[in-house]
């Protein structure tokens, strides 16, 4: 799966590499921001809007992950996810329900991610 989210996240953006880690995976410590960020958008403790000013790479990233490690599950739930298209053009309306699922079910994979890759190490 390595190479496909290579390919994927330098489609996007070259820059985007550089959450990759020597296998071509995405680092650990990316995977718990991007948990950190899921965790604040569900508890309103911060807004999209907050996330496409702070570290708006994770709009692009957490995507990418679900293409890589996500189920078939996630990724029906994440095309349903408005919030992720919204922030491009600013808009700040609240989440929907179908934003909370997604992120909601985000969380436990991002959680599994680092257990993960210490096993296979």
């Amino acid at each position: 799966m390595s190479a496909v989210l290579a390919a994927y996240l330098d489609s996007i953006d070259e820059r985007l590499l550089n959450y990759l880690d020597e296998t071509q995976e995405l680092r650990v410590d990316t995977v718990r921001r991007l948990r950190l960020y899921a965790s604040a958008l569900l508890d309103d403790s911060i807004a999209p809007t907050d996330i496409g000013e702070d570290w708006p790479e994770w709009f692009d990233l957490a995507p990418a992950f679900v293409l890589a490690y996500g189920t078939t599950q996630l990724e029906e739930m994440q095309d349903e996810a408005m919030f992720l298209y919204r922030h491009h053009v600013g808009d700040g309306a609240p989440l929907t329900g179908s934003d909370r699922t997604y992120l909601a079910a985000l969380e436990p994979q991002l959680d599994m991610y680092p257990e993960t890759r210490m096993i296979e190490e």
